[in-house]
């Protein structure tokens, strides 16, 4: 479960929220607003979540992605402009980009009907492939409970 976040954003407002959502028509889950607002991206702790059905157990959250200030890349607007020019086909454009893990793969919030809200992992690896669905992973029905499920790595190795 989340306990903090560091290297967070300024503080923003639900005005600078609803303005993001009109600029690039999307509509953002209430639970991942409220996270919005009260941290404006960062790092988590603990940052470790399980992939369910893929080769491997887990991976972390390397960042969640600010609505404003710090670097570029840390940021919503280019991540989600990147994602819909370069690396979404029109089969994942309702996918919206919240974060990364430590080797590059995105994770999204999916924005579709079907499953709005839900958190999802999409496996990278390697790049150069042509990604299809079955790159997709499910983490969560919401982002409060993606929230829940972080945990911290086990060292016991």
């Amino acid at each position: 479960m989340l306990e903090s976040i560091s290297n967070t954003g300024r503080k923003i407002s639900d005005a600078e929220i609803k303005a993001f959502e009109k600029k690039n028509d999307v509509n953002l889950p209430e639970s991942y607003v409220k996270f919005l607002l009260q941290n404006n991206g960062g790092t988590p702790s603990p940052n470790e979540f399980p992939l369910v059905g893929h080769r491997e157990d887990a991976t972390d959250v390397q960042v969640f992605y600010r609505l404003a200030d710090g670097l570029e890349v840390s940021q919503l607007q280019y991540n989600y402009d990147f994602h819909q020019e370069n690396l979404l086909g029109r089969e994942f454009v309702y996918l919206f980009p919240i974060g990364t893990d430590s080797f590059g793969d995105p994770i999204y919030l999916d924005l579709s009907e079907e499953r709005y809200g839900a958190v999802i992992f999409f496996d990278m690896v390697p790049i150069w492939k042509e990604h299809t669905a079955k790159d997709l992973y499910v983490i969560a029905d919401s982002f409060s409970a993606f929230l829940e499920m972080l945990y911290e790595e086990d060292d016991e190795d």
